[in-house]
């Protein structure tokens, strides 16, 4: 089995009491009344959509009450190449009890169903017999040109990376024209001969930042985008760009996984000072950077493997934000699992 995304944990959200944040993170208490849906505090499995294999590296294009979740697992090889998988979430949070519940939807008539359906299409053209990681989603809005029952379908540009040519590389597809996904293509203005992946996009698509063994261990790396252009025009660029290494997001240990949400960047690190295997951290731009990245702290992180986080926020039906990661932690389905959690939200700074 290949192991370059297996090697320390998996990534979502999760917030704990008594961990405090700096760069100004809040979160508000709702008291008894639930007026407003609250995400725990504590790492929840994702029961509904782990398997005693590894499930982790998910995505979510669009947050709602029901929305795709995307992931990489070796289920379908029966624990050898990783595929990515597609289901539907649903998030209900009752303000009756306050009870949350977070499951599978994936057999539904809902229109996000019908209009996202096109994704089978778009993984029928990714995976592979080798390692598919890191889904990352660009929303590109409702067209209305669909041949489903609703006439309508989600366009997206599909990004991830995949090690069919004998390192990891990032590759992008798109259906910005028609249900139909392209035949997907390498981003070659970053790719090199060493491991590439796990892209993510800051706020104005002014910067792309991924992960990347080029100089032996993984370091977080950033190319400067021309934020004019269209997002498709970026990433079929074929001169090599100038890529650089984030000093303050690196360290001399592996630092993979970088997700951008609002001004909130999540990634995973190996590096010392953690709480066993790989953590999860987080750093906030402020005043035209990205501040040294903070650990979790124990209630997230633990003695074992926390990988691939990504950000969430839903401010008008939540008063904090979701976080999504993988784990290797005792008390899974097995290998590595998807867990959530709540974290206080830092609000978009312009």
């Amino acid at each position: 089995m290949k192991n370059y995304g297996i090697l320390k944990g998996i990534v979502f959200l999760i917030v704990v009491s008594g961990t405090f944040f700096s760069c100004d993170l809040f979160s508000t208490n709702s008291g008894n009344n639930y007026s407003i849906g609250h995400f725990p505090t504590t790492p929840t499995n994702l029961t509904d959509f782990n398997t005693e294999f590894d499930d982790y590296n998910s995505d979510i294009p669009i947050f709602g009450e029901t929305f795709p979740f995307c992931f990489s697992s070796n289920r379908n090889s029966q624990g050898k190449d990783f595929d990515i998988v597609y289901k539907l979430m649903s998030v209900e949070f009752s303000k009756k009890s306050g009870k949350l519940d977070m499951y599978d939807n994936t057999h539904t008539n809902l229109d996000v169903y019908i209009e996202n359906g096109n994704i089978r299409s778009a993984l029928n053209k990714i995976n592979s017999p080798f390692d598919e990681f890191g889904p990352c989603f660009i929303p590109m809005g409702v067209k209305s040109n669909g041949t489903n029952g609703n006439g309508r379908f989600e366009s997206y540009i599909f990004l991830y990376s995949s090690n069919l040519n004998g390192n990891q590389d990032i590759f992008f597809t798109q259906n910005l024209e028609n249900e139909n996904y392209e035949n997907p293509r390498l981003v070659q203005s970053v790719n090199s001969n060493a491991d590439d992946a796990y892209p993510t996009f800051n706020n104005n698509h002014s910067e792309l930042y991924f992960t990347s063994s080029r100089k032996g261990n993984f370091d977080i790396y950033k190319v400067k985008t021309d934020s004019s252009k269209e997002i498709l025009q970026i990433l079929s660029e074929n001169e090599p760009a100038s890529v650089e290494m984030d000093t303050i997001l690196s360290s001399a240990s592996d630092d993979k996984c970088p997700s951008i949400t609002n001004n909130l960047l999540v990634f995973t690190s190996n590096r010392d000072g953690g709480f066993g295997g790989y953590d999860l951290y987080y750093s906030c731009f402020e005043n035209g950077k990205w501040s040294k990245p903070i650990n979790f702290g124990s209630g997230i992180n633990t003695e074992y493997d926390e990988y691939r986080p990504i950000v969430r926020s839903n401010k008008w039906e939540f008063d904090n934000d979701l976080m999504i990661f993988s784990s290797n932690r005792p008390g899974g389905k097995g290998g590595f699992d998807l867990y959530y959690v709540g974290i206080p939200r830092k609000e978009a700074v312009n």
